[in-house]
């Protein structure tokens, strides 16, 4: 009987200890948790506070962290992508924010991810400084534009190093982004049901490019 009971002591203990990270992992989608309303505010973030839990780094490809103007994204080479995350799980969602080009080509992009798996597996919405706007499925590492997503001119698109004001949903099937208060693309798409989201940036052909991110909202539709 003793031997049985350290066996079984034994055994929650290895769970424990092993199966730590797993736990820490399991996540519930904020929007789905049953006292959050339609339009509550689950999280917002003006980038004034560098311990608000986004990433910062540094090294011979990026730049990404907190500045005096916002949230800054830089990369250093010609068709890079940098994309910075909240580390929470989210199924329906609206995420606003505002974004504009520091430096750099008209040939890059900036917006906003959601149901993000990891850096092969995600949504991404999008403007370029020269006023094109799209969504992008990624699965498996392969970039897909959605028939309803596909890249177009849009001239509601601030250009050049003008800020422009985001809105995404991600709502069931439905993925729109909103530009300056104006619905810019629209698509249909049921293979990522849930995941985390954030924001990304993108240089071209064209060489390097930094980006400023500000007044990250994300509520309930």
């Amino acid at each position: 009987m003793k031997q049985t009971r350290f066996l079984l002591f034994f055994v929650i203990i290895l769970l424990l200890l092993n199966g730590c990270s797993t736990i820490q992992n399991l996540q519930f989608s904020q929007d789905k948790l049953p006292w959050k309303s339609s339009g509550e505010i689950l999280l917002e973030d003006d980038f004034s506070d560098e311990t608000s839990g986004w990433e910062i780094v540094n090294n011979v490809y990026e730049l990404k962290g907190y500045s005096s103007e916002g949230y800054l994204i830089s990369i250093n080479n010609k068709g890079g992508r940098s994309i910075s995350t909240t580390g929470l799980q989210f199924s329906d969602i609206k995420i606003q924010l505002e974004t504009r080009k520091l430096t750099g080509s008209n040939d890059s992009y900036l917006g906003i991810v959601c149901r993000y798996q990891d850096n092969q597996n995600y949504y991404r919405f999008f403007v370029t400084p020269d006023g094109y706007t799209g969504i992008v499925k990624v699965i498996d590492g392969e970039s897909t534009t959605l028939p309803g997503g596909k890249m177009s001119y849009d001239h509601d698109v601030k250009q050049n190093d003008a800020a422009n004001l985001l809105e995404v949903f991600c709502v069931g099937s439905q993925l729109s982004l909103v530009v300056n208060g104006n619905l810019a693309v629209n698509a249909e798409d049921d293979q990522l049901t849930k995941g985390d989201l954030g924001i990304f940036a993108e240089t071209g052909q064209d060489g390097a490019g930094s980006f400023i991110f500000t007044d990250f909202k994300v509520s309930k539709p």
